[in-house]
C-alpha cells in the first residue's frame, strides 16, 4: 500500500448534508480536485438531480473546501422516466434560486428524454457526477456514452449506486426482489414479504391506506419499470466500449463514512488520492454485496498509435 500522507479535513461546521451520499460525493470531488491540474473554473454536472439538493450542497461547500477554484454547478434530469412527482422541476428550480439567487438556475438546469442526447457540447465538463440513478436508467450504452461525450479529456465521473450483486433492495427494503424478472412471480413475493412484516407496507398503509394488493402491485411495476440494475462486470464492460478508464476507487470510503456516522464521529471531508489497487478492489467486491458501491470513471488514455506506429498521448 502506497504510505503517502496525505492532509485530510475534518470541519465539523461544513456537516449540514441532508445525506451521506452528498458528503461522499462532495469529498471525492475535493480529493481528486487538488490531486488533479484543474482550471480555475470547473463545470460539474449532476445527473439525475431530482429535488436539487445535492446542487445545493456541492454549490455551497466546494468552493469552501477548495479556495481559489471557481465551481458552476449543472443538473440535469429526464421528464419521461414516471418515477418523479408532477412538477418536482419547477419546485426544484424555485429552491435553489430562492437559496442561490445569484446564479440563474433557469439556465443552469435542464429536464430532456431518456433517449435523447444531453443538450451539452462535447467536453463541456471537466466532472460529472450521479447519487443513486445508475440502477434507474433504462439504457446504460446511451447513459455511458453521453458522460463520455460531454466529459473533457481528463476530467473524472463518480457515480454512487447499488448494483444487481447486493442482496437488499434499498427502495422497497426486501432482500432479493431485485433479482425476479417474471412478474406474477415478483408480485407474489413481495406480498408475500410484506405479509411477513417486511419492507415498508405497514408504513404505506399507515401514510396511504394501501391494501396487500395494491401494495404489492404498484411495487411490483416500480421494480419492473422503474429499476435496472447492472452488475459488477457489466459496469466494467460498459466503461470499456465507451474508452473509459473504469474502478471501484472510494467504495471503501463510503462504508467507513457510514460508520462513522452510526459512531457520530466526525466527517472527512478529503480522502486518500494515493490509493492501493488490491485495498480498493477486495473492499469493493465483498461490498458490493451490501449496498452501493462507488463507480470512478476517467476520460483519459495514454496510448494511442499514430500514423507511423509510434505511441501517442491522448
Amino acid at each position: 500500500m502506497m504510505a503517502a500522507t496525505i492532509k485530510r479535513s475534518h470541519r465539523p461546521e461544513l456537516n449540514n448534508a441532508t445525506s451521506i451520499t452528498h458528503e461522499h460525493l462532495l469529498a471525492i470531488i475535493t480529493t481528486e480536485c487538488k490531486s488533479r491540474k484543474l482550471s480555475q473554473i470547473l463545470r460539474v454536472l449532476d445527473v439525475g438531480c431530482g429535488n436539487g439538493l445535492l446542487i445545493a450542497y456541492l454549490h455551497e461547500l466546494l468552493p469552501r473546501l477548495n479556495p481559489g477554484t471557481r465551481f458552476e454547478i449543472f443538473g440535469l434530469d429526464v421528464v419521461d422516466h414516471g418515477v418523479q412527482a408532477s412538477g418536482y422541476f419547477g419546485r426544484t428550480v424555485e429552491m435553489l434560486t430562492s437559496r442561490f439567487p445569484d446564479v440563474d438556475w433557469l439556465d443552469r438546469l435542464t429536464l430532456t428524454c431518456v433517449d435523447c442526447d444531453w443538450p451539452y457540447d462535447n467536453g463541456f465538463f471537466d466532472v460529472i457526477v450521479s447519487n443513486q440513478v445508475c440502477e434507474h436508467v433504462s439504457d446504460h450504452d446511451h447513459f455511458f456514452a453521453q458522460i463520455r461525450r460531454t466529459l473533457r479529456t481528463g476530467g473524472f465521473s463518480v457515480h454512487l449506486f447499488p448494483l444487481v450483486n447486493c442482496l437488499w433492495e434499498g427502495h422497497l427494503e426486501l432482500p432479493f426482489v431485485h433479482w425476479i424478472r417474471h412478474w406474477d412471480l415478483l408480485n407474489a413475493y413481495i406480498k408475500l414479504l410484506s405479509r411477513l412484516g417486511l419492507g415498508a407496507f405497514r408504513t404505506h398503509r399507515r401514510l396511504f391506506g394501501s391494501s396487500l394488493d395494491d401494495y404489492a402491485r404498484r411495487h411490483a411495476d416500480y421494480v419492473h419499470y422503474c429499476t435496472n440494475y447492472i452488475s459488477y462486470g457489466q459496469a466494467l464492460r460498459l466503461a470499456k466500449r465507451t474508452r473509459m478508464r473504469a474502478s471501484f476507487r472510494y467504495t471503501q470510503e463510503f462504508y467507513r463514512r457510514r460508520l462513522r456516522s452510526l459512531l457520530g464521529m466526525t466527517p472527512e471531508f478529503e480522502y486518500r488520492a494515493e490509493r492501493s489497487a488490491a485495498a480498493d478492489w477486495c473492499s469493493s467486491f465483498f461490498l458490493k454485496y451490501v449496498s452501493s458501491i462507488t463507480l470512478f470513471l476517467e476520460k483519459l488514455e495514454t496510448y494511442a498509435q499514430a500514423a507511423d506506429g509510434r505511441p501517442l498521448s491522448s
